[in-house]
């Protein structure tokens, strides 16, 4: 009876050592092929700097949309509205937002009405 019994636990320990093996090497396996580019839902993959998107640089880099709808914004004198919507949409904080949207309302800015 006690020979049956080391039997079975020297079963279950080779069983245990066995399944520890695989999951290591799948784990080895996975590491090895590097990190997997981010699953996005329906859009093309960005560039990434350091792990995070950065925000538009300039308002040359604004989606059209947002341009459109800021410098809307703006012709009507509703700048600070124009503010909060780029902040939200491209996510970035009030200061980067306000000067987006200053470059957007000084005179001669890409896609300005008054610039003619």
């Amino acid at each position: 009876m006690s020979l049956m019994l080391m039997m079975i636990a020297l079963l279950g320990a080779v069983v245990v050592l066995g399944g520890g093996s695989y999951a290591l090497r799948r784990v080895v396996a996975r590491l090895e092929q590097g990190p997997r580019p981010p699953r996005t839902a329906g859009r093309p993959a960005e560039a990434q700097v350091g792990g995070y998107v950065p925000a538009a640089r300039s308002h040359d880099q604004l989606p059209d949309t947002v341009r459109h709808r800021a410098l809307a914004l703006i012709a009507d004198g509703r700048r600070e509205e124009a503010v909060r919507m780029v902040a939200d949409r491209l996510r970035a904080d009030h200061a980067r937002a306000r000067r987006i949207v200053a470059d957007l309302g000084e005179p001669g800015a890409a896609g300005d009405p008054a610039s003619g």
